[in-house]
Protein backbone atom coordinates (compact mmCIF):
# COMPACT_ATOMS: atom_id res chain seq x y z
CA UNK A 1 0.00 0.00 0.00
CA UNK A 2 2.82 2.70 -0.53
CA UNK A 3 1.89 4.62 -3.31
CA UNK A 4 3.61 7.61 -4.52
CA UNK A 5 1.91 10.55 -4.80
CA UNK A 6 2.93 13.03 -7.43
CA UNK A 7 1.93 16.83 -7.42
CA UNK A 8 2.31 18.41 -10.38
CA UNK A 9 2.68 22.09 -10.53
CA UNK A 10 2.43 24.79 -13.40
CA UNK A 11 6.06 26.74 -13.38
CA UNK A 12 4.50 29.62 -14.42
CA UNK A 13 1.88 29.89 -11.76
CA UNK A 14 4.72 29.06 -9.16
CA UNK A 15 6.95 31.98 -10.36
CA UNK A 16 3.88 34.21 -10.20
CA UNK A 17 3.33 33.15 -6.77
CA UNK A 18 6.86 33.48 -5.21
CA UNK A 19 6.78 36.70 -7.11
CA UNK A 20 4.16 38.00 -5.11
CA UNK A 21 5.75 36.69 -1.63
CA UNK A 22 8.91 37.98 -2.44
CA UNK A 23 7.47 41.73 -3.26
CA UNK A 24 5.34 41.28 -0.30
CA UNK A 25 8.36 40.45 1.90
CA UNK A 26 10.38 42.97 0.69
CA UNK A 27 7.91 46.11 0.76
CA UNK A 28 7.10 44.85 4.32
CA UNK A 29 10.47 45.08 5.09
CA UNK A 30 11.01 48.61 3.82
CA UNK A 31 8.42 50.36 5.56
CA UNK A 32 6.93 53.71 5.27
CA UNK A 33 7.68 54.28 1.40
CA UNK A 34 7.77 58.46 1.41
CA UNK A 35 10.71 58.29 4.64
CA UNK A 36 12.37 55.44 2.45
CA UNK A 37 12.65 57.80 -0.53
CA UNK A 38 13.13 60.80 1.91
CA UNK A 39 16.35 58.93 3.46
CA UNK A 40 17.47 58.00 0.00
CA UNK A 41 17.31 61.25 -2.01
CA UNK A 42 18.54 62.97 1.33
CA UNK A 43 21.63 60.50 1.25
CA UNK A 44 21.86 61.24 -2.55
CA UNK A 45 21.72 64.59 -2.29
CA UNK A 46 24.40 65.07 0.86
CA UNK A 47 27.02 62.56 -0.95
CA UNK A 48 30.21 63.56 -0.19
CA UNK A 49 32.17 64.24 -4.04
CA UNK A 50 35.05 65.76 -5.54
CA UNK A 51 34.75 69.76 -6.53
CA UNK A 52 33.53 68.48 -10.19
CA UNK A 53 30.68 66.99 -8.39
CA UNK A 54 32.22 63.43 -9.07
CA UNK A 55 32.89 60.89 -6.84
CA UNK A 56 36.35 60.38 -6.86
CA UNK A 57 38.51 56.89 -6.21
CA UNK A 58 40.60 59.66 -3.99
CA UNK A 59 38.37 59.66 -0.44
CA UNK A 60 40.63 62.97 0.55
CA UNK A 61 39.09 64.40 -2.45
CA UNK A 62 35.50 64.04 -1.57
CA UNK A 63 34.51 66.25 0.80
CA UNK A 64 31.79 68.91 -0.85
CA UNK A 65 28.13 68.01 -0.34
CA UNK A 66 26.80 66.94 -4.24
CA UNK A 67 23.89 69.76 -3.86
CA UNK A 68 26.49 71.93 -2.58
CA UNK A 69 28.43 71.55 -5.65
CA UNK A 70 25.57 71.80 -8.39
CA UNK A 71 24.20 74.80 -6.58
CA UNK A 72 27.32 76.58 -6.64
CA UNK A 73 27.82 75.58 -10.34
CA UNK A 74 24.16 77.05 -11.27
CA UNK A 75 24.78 80.23 -9.34
CA UNK A 76 27.69 80.94 -11.34
CA UNK A 77 26.47 80.15 -14.65
CA UNK A 78 23.34 82.33 -14.08
CA UNK A 79 25.80 85.06 -13.34
CA UNK A 80 27.95 84.31 -16.20
CA UNK A 81 24.77 85.00 -17.98
CA UNK A 82 23.79 88.07 -16.04
CA UNK A 83 26.82 89.96 -16.41
CA UNK A 84 27.02 88.90 -20.22
CA UNK A 85 23.82 90.64 -20.86
CA UNK A 86 24.66 93.83 -18.53
CA UNK A 87 27.72 93.93 -20.20
CA UNK A 88 25.71 93.53 -23.84
CA UNK A 89 22.95 96.28 -22.85
CA UNK A 90 25.94 98.57 -20.97
CA UNK A 91 28.48 97.79 -23.83
CA UNK A 92 28.48 101.68 -24.89
CA UNK A 93 29.17 102.68 -21.18
CA UNK A 94 31.76 100.02 -20.50
CA UNK A 95 33.79 100.59 -23.76
CA UNK A 96 33.79 105.04 -22.57
CA UNK A 97 35.28 103.87 -19.30
CA UNK A 98 37.66 101.98 -20.89
CA UNK A 99 38.83 104.48 -22.94
CA UNK A 100 38.80 107.19 -19.54
CA UNK A 101 40.64 104.76 -17.78
CA UNK A 102 43.31 104.02 -20.76
CA UNK A 103 43.48 108.00 -21.20
CA UNK A 104 44.50 108.65 -17.36
CA UNK A 105 48.34 109.68 -17.50
CA UNK A 106 49.15 107.11 -15.07
CA UNK A 107 47.56 104.09 -17.02
CA UNK A 108 49.42 105.61 -20.16
CA UNK A 109 52.73 105.64 -18.32
CA UNK A 110 51.93 101.86 -16.80
CA UNK A 111 51.38 100.66 -20.50
CA UNK A 112 54.29 102.24 -21.93
CA UNK A 113 56.05 100.54 -19.15
CA UNK A 114 55.31 97.40 -20.00
CA UNK A 115 55.54 97.84 -23.78
CA UNK A 116 59.35 98.68 -23.13
CA UNK A 117 60.22 95.74 -20.82
CA UNK A 118 58.62 93.79 -23.47
CA UNK A 119 60.14 94.88 -26.24
CA UNK A 120 63.64 94.82 -24.42
CA UNK A 121 63.41 91.33 -23.21
CA UNK A 122 62.19 90.60 -26.84
CA UNK A 123 65.27 92.30 -28.09
CA UNK A 124 67.40 89.79 -25.82
CA UNK A 125 66.03 86.44 -27.30
CA UNK A 126 67.92 85.05 -29.95
CA UNK A 127 65.06 84.88 -32.44
CA UNK A 128 64.94 88.12 -34.45
CA UNK A 129 62.36 91.15 -33.18
CA UNK A 130 60.32 93.06 -35.57
CA UNK A 131 58.29 96.50 -33.96
CA UNK A 132 56.48 98.66 -36.29
CA UNK A 133 55.11 101.68 -34.30
CA UNK A 134 52.97 103.99 -36.19
CA UNK A 135 51.39 107.50 -34.80
CA UNK A 136 48.00 108.43 -35.71
CA UNK A 137 46.70 111.68 -35.11
CA UNK A 138 43.42 111.71 -33.25
CA UNK A 139 41.43 114.58 -34.72
CA UNK A 140 39.29 115.17 -31.56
Amino acid sequence: MSEMMSLQLDQNMVKVVLEKQIQSAILANMGDADKLIEKVVGTALHEKVNRDGVKSNYSSENVHDFLEVLTGKAIREAAKDALKDWLETNKVLVKEAVYKELSKPERQETLARAFADEVENAMGCSWNFKCDINFQRNND
